[in-house]
């Protein structure tokens, strides 16, 4: 995979990722957990921390992109410095 397209995938997964997690901390403030019996429990989330809101699948993919992009970066940066040498 060249860095243009390791970068351009690094740039969806960092948009993807983001959009998860807001639209993930702006839902309804409530952990709808399911038990053995079929019965719900529900959690408020009312007074959670920052990080206990934000924590979903987006902010994986978030940080994996993120990665993916500085990969992409530094690939890019050595192949320019190989060159110049």
């Amino acid at each position: 995979m060249t860095t243009n397209w390791q970068a351009l995938l690094g740039a969806m997964m960092i948009l993807i990722g983001g959009i998860k997690t807001w639209l993930h901390m702006g839902t309804v403030p409530l952990l709808s957990l399911p038990t053995c019996n079929g019965d719900a429990l529900t959690v408020a989330l009312g007074n959670a921390s920052l990080f206990e809101r934000a924590h979903c699948w987006g902010c994986y993919m978030f940080a994996a992109g993120l990665i993916v992009v500085a990969l992409a970066a530094y690939d890019r940066f050595a192949k320019r410095r190989s060159v110049a040498s």
